[in-house]
Formats: structure tokens, C-alpha cells, sequence
């Protein structure tokens, strides 16, 4: 097997996201995750990771990439997409086990090593679940839902009075980073946010200005223009602003205005399931979100790994 180019410039991304984007266009969106969540996923979540050691790309002899992978050692978890015409393959399963010893090689590196993996699986493909069961996997349980919007029968939802959208830019790292402080976890400072946000095709940050300047809510908005669809990820409302439409409100304007001006079809965003977080489904119900993909996780314990 050709060893693979670890990420070394933007490039590589856009390469990435433009392979996927037609993947996508040619097989369907079953097990392949949006544009959107790769890069977020790379200078997001993975804001004190090396982007040169997660996200690997294979091409055939051409230059044409067949395989991308991104790990993740602080979860244990992987994302591997490859083609649609090498899925299943030897190919597959090579880059796949590659891709896991890569990430127990990382993982020791930085001092975290791991006692399982996990990966996960839409449901969608009943051979894609017994290609990760053949590569020692394990059914765990339902992890998450994919919801989807047809951007038909979008519901009318309006800001309280003194409120109003924005498109933040460099100049709100304060604030941005306030925001999601008081969305989810209490990580981030301006400066730190700052890097996350210039971090290459950064998309839509799309806000919500209280009348006291802070923000009320944001969400990021990535957009695939081959098929005509957009990725709402992450989506946050501030402690001190909930239960008063904002983030509904949010949302009706981004669907609306994606729709006007990229002629988008249809729309994603994930969530926990109720018992974990019963706000965020509810949320995303009420503004016409359907589940389309159940998100099953599967488990490796490593001693059974064998290499």
C-alpha cells in the first residue's frame, strides 16, 4: 500500500473537502460526513492537536485522492472516507488499519494511550456495518442523530426587540469566544478562539447581537455547493439568553438566507440524543429538522488488535 501525505498546507484541505463533495454527489451521503465537519473537526475540536498528524490523504498514481483519514487520540476516534469505488476493498481495510495504528502512535505520543477505539456508523448501509464488525468492531449503542431540512415550510421566527444578526469577523474574538464559553464548555479565550477562527476556509460564523453588545447565540455554517447543502456546526446559545427564541430565530434566518443565496436544497445539523441533551433536539425539531441518520458507535478493544 502507497503510504499516505499527512496534511502540510490549506491546500490539502480544500483537496479533501472537493473529493468528498463529489463522493457525495456520486454515492449518496450515507456514511460520508459534510464538508463542513472535516474542517471543523481539524481546527475545532482539535484545536490542541497537530493538524499534520491527524487528517492523512492517499492518492492513486494520478494525484487523485482515494483516501482521507482524520484520528483523534483524546477520544480514542477515527473518521476514514474513501471512495466510492474502493469501498470495502482491500484498500479500505489496509488505510483502515493504518489509520488505527496511527492513531495508537499518536496517542502514546502525547501521553494519552488508549484502551479502545471507536467509530461510528449512520446505520444506512448494512455493509458498512459488517465491514467494521469484520475489522474487530463491536456493536456500543446509538450515540447520535443526524437531522435533515428539506428547506420546505421553513416556519417564520423573529428576535425579541433590540437583537439582530451579524457575521462576525476578527474584530469579535471577545465576544465569540464568551459565547461559546457560555454555550458549552468554558475553553476558549479570544486568543485561542482567534487561532480556530483564521484557521483555513473558515466559513460563516453567523451571531446573534444582544441589545447589551454581547452574543446571544451563533452558529458555523459550512456550505457544499455541489450539493447544494449546508452544515450547521456547531450551535450555541449563551446560559443568560435561552428559552426566548434566539436560537430558533437564528436558524430561520440562516436557512432562509442560505437558500437565497446559494440555492441550497437541504440542510444538516447533529445532536445528542434526549437524555443527554433534550434542548438541542427540541431545537432543531421545531425549526422542521428530521432525523435522516441514527449515529451508531462502534468499539475496539485494543488488546484484540492485532498488527
Amino acid at each position: 500500500m502507497q503510504q499516505p501525505q499527512s496534511y502540510q498546507q490549506p491546500e490539502d484541505l480544500y483537496q479533501v473537502q472537493q473529493a468528498l463533495m463529489q463522493w457525495t454527489q456520486d454515492a449518496g451521503d450515507c456514511n460520508y460526513w459534510h464538508k463542513g465537519d472535516i474542517r471543523h473537526r481539524l481546527f475545532n475540536g482539535g484545536y490542541q492537536l497537530n493538524p499534520s498528524e491527524m487528517l492523512h490523504i492517499w492518492r492513486d498514481e494520478t494525484g487523485t485522492i482515494k483516501a482521507f483519514s482524520q484520528i483523534y487520540p483524546n477520544w480514542g476516534m477515527l473518521d476514514l472516507h474513501v471512495a466510492p469505488d474502493v469501498r470495502f476493498t482491500e484498500f479500505h481495510r489496509e488505510v483502515f488499519q493504518w489509520s488505527e495504528e496511527a492513531l495508537i502512535a499518536y496517542a502514546e505520543r502525547i501521553g494519552k494511550p488508549l484502551e479502545q477505539f471507536t467509530k461510528d456508523s449512520m446505520g444506512c448501509d448494512p455493509r458498512y456495518d459488517e465491514f467494521l464488525r469484520s475489522m474487530g468492531y463491536t456493536y456500543s449503542e446509538q450515540a447520535l442523530n443526524l437531522t435533515e431540512h428539506d428547506l420546505q415550510n421553513i416556519p417564520e421566527a423573529t428576535l425579541p426587540d433590540g437583537f439582530h444578526f451579524h457575521d462576525a469577523t476578527i474584530d469579535d474574538l471577545t465576544n465569540l469566544a464568551d459565547v461559546h464559553n457560555n454555550s458549552f464548555t468554558n475553553k476558549w479565550t479570544a486568543e485561542i478562539y482567534g487561532k480556530v477562527f483564521q484557521s483555513p476556509y473558515q466559513e460563516y460564523e453567523i451571531v446573534t447581537v444582544a441589545p447589551d453588545g454581547r452574543f446571544a447565540s451563533f452558529t458555523q455554517v459550512w456550505v457544499d455547493d455541489v450539493n447544494k447543502t449546508i452544515l450547521f456546526e456547531p450551535v450555541g446559545t449563551h446560559a443568560d439568553f435561552r428559552r426566548r427564541g434566539i436560537g430558533k430565530a437564528m436558524m430561520v434566518y440562516v436557512l432562509k438566507r442560505m437558500k437565497a443565496e446559494h440555492s441550497i436544497e437541504r440542510a444538516y445539523v447533529c445532536h445528542e440524543l434526549p437524555d443527554k441533551n433534550p434542548a438541542s433536539g427540541a431545537l432543531y425539531a421545531s425549526v422542521g429538522f428530521r432525523v435522516k441518520y441514527p449515529i451508531h458507535d462502534y468499539k475496539k478493544v485494543l488488546p484484540l488488535l492485532k498488527f
